[in-house]
């Protein structure tokens, strides 16, 4: 895909966002601050990067969970970019938007991603509540430019977003229930490293 090379991101003076040059059709459907998204087709969109270090480190993470299906399937890798699945669904962000209690279900295939991600071999057990998202019934999870680099064991990223919705406390009494290990994993880094206590 020779117009891919035409798309540049790269971070403003501040260092705080990114700046997009996208000459191309491809419609911008996210940025962070290691890459900018753009969709390619119906079932394809295209993730470009800073600097080559992130997009090595998200195909590595990437290739790392290809064989599970909690990842979006690759396509194509060039030296700042990588082609892969568009993932059409909600993401968990807008889905939990709906409940005032975390539902149960969810709760059981939250736990799932959370072990299959271990399984894979993924350092960061985490995730953002918008980059899950619910598709089909399953779960994927976007965004792994950090998953094989940063050690986190507890998904605090996850349960903070939770507490933002005040679900959190639902859902942790539902965890309690299921899986009692991850439970009190998870109580003891919020009280230790963030001073949150449940």
């Amino acid at each position: 895909m020779e117009d891919l090379k035409k798309i540049s991101v790269q971070k403003n003076n501040d260092g705080t966002e990114l700046d997009v040059f996208n000459p191309t059709p491809y419609k911008l459907i996210g940025k962070g601050l290691q890459g900018a998204v753009f969709k390619v087709s119906d079932d394809r969109c295209v993730k470009v990067y800073v600097d080559e270090k992130y997009c090595t480190m998200e195909r590595n993470a990437l290739e790392a969970g290809q064989n599970s299906n909690i990842v979006p399937h690759m396509f194509e890798v060039g030296p700042n970019y990588i082609v892969m699945e568009y993932i059409n669904g909600e993401s968990l962000r807008d889905y939990l938007e709906k409940y005032t209690t975390f539902p149960y279900s969810m709760t059981k295939r939250i736990l799932s991603l959370f072990h299959q991600m271990e399984k894979v071999g993924y350092k960061r057990i985490d995730a953002n509540l918008r980059h899950i998202y619910v598709v089909n019934g399953g779960l994927k999870v976007i965004d792994h430019v950090n998953s094989l680099s940063i050690n986190r064991t507890a998904p605090i990223k996850f349960l903070k977003g939770l507490r933002k919705r005040r679900l959190m406390g639902s859902f942790l009494e539902q965890v309690k229930e299921l899986d009692y290990e991850s439970y009190s994993k998870w109580k003891k880094a919020l009280r230790e490293h963030y001073g949150i206590e449940y």
